[in-house]
């Protein structure tokens, strides 16, 4: 319940740098296309413009009687042709635009990775550890995944996707620390969420599910998975209470002293 097989894959992980760097180039690829074409219409309206004028010219001067001839100079002609030299002059401004902003970029990526949140209000330790079926499209059971509740915290601030979320006034955070390990010989996806409910100040006739979570989380054959999931309360809740298992199957409550 909550698990869907994956075919197998070999696992990877890309580190949030190498993502960084290729969401930069990228951008620098399509800056980099749009001033190039931009150039390039720039220089065919120049010359043109220059054609323009030229003819003008000699139409004037057939209007007033003198011979039709080609515009010349008053200056000898270069030998280099003007357009690859200009069109080498824009490659070089490019260059160097790209180069400013790679490293502007890379200022921002480094200070995005250093953001931090303050210490958790209060916290505990669990350590229980839940045994989870694996089961095919028929029904039977394949393997099987555990499911460790290793902390709970109070936190007034949490990282949700790379940026700090805060609390707001007379709220908190209730964050579990969970670790998943798949014994299966293919990857998987859990949706964590699925296996915790929460209730307060005594009223276990209604339960809470996770808000905060990174579901579906998947986890490689024959690895673990480190995650979270989270519960928005009020600061004045007390009794607190998990409750841990399948939603069709047995489960254990587990009182937090917080």
């Amino acid at each position: 319940m909550g698990i869907k097989l994956f075919t197998l894959s070999i696992p990877y992980k890309r580190s949030e740098t190498f993502i960084s760097l290729s969401s930069v180039l990228s951008k620098f690829h399509r800056f980099a296309s749009s001033v190039a074409n931009q150039f390039k219409l720039f220089v065919r309206t120049f010359i043109e413009r220059m054609r323009q004028t030229r003819i003008k010219r000699q139409e004037t001067a057939g209007i007033e009687g003198l011979p039709k001839r080609r515009f010349n100079f008053p200056f000898k002609r270069p030998s280099l042709p003007i357009k690859p030299i200009l069109l080498l002059i824009g490659v070089l401004a490019l260059f160097f635009v790209g180069v400013k902003l790679l490293a502007k970029s890379g200022q921002g990526s480094v200070s995005g990775e250093t953001i931090t949140v303050s210490d958790a209000k209060a916290s505990t330790d669990i350590g229980k550890e839940f045994s989870f079926p694996l089961k095919n499209s028929k029904g039977e059971e394949i393997s099987s995944i555990k499911y460790l509740v290793e902390k709970a915290e109070l936190r007034d601030e949490i990282i949700i996707q790379g940026k700090r979320a805060t609390a707001v006034k007379g709220r908190i955070f209730l964050i579990l620390n969970l670790k998943v390990s798949n014994e299966f010989t293919q990857s998987i996806e859990i949706n964590t969420k699925d296996y915790v409910r929460l209730s307060v100040n005594g009223n276990e006739e209604e339960w809470l599910a996770p808000d905060i979570h990174n579901d579906p989380v998947e986890v490689q054959a024959i690895s673990i998975k480190y995650t979270r999931i989270g519960f928005p309360i009020n600061e004045t809740d007390t009794n607190l209470v998990l409750r841990v298992g399948e939603i069709d199957g047995e489960k254990e409550k587990i009182p937090l002293n917080l």
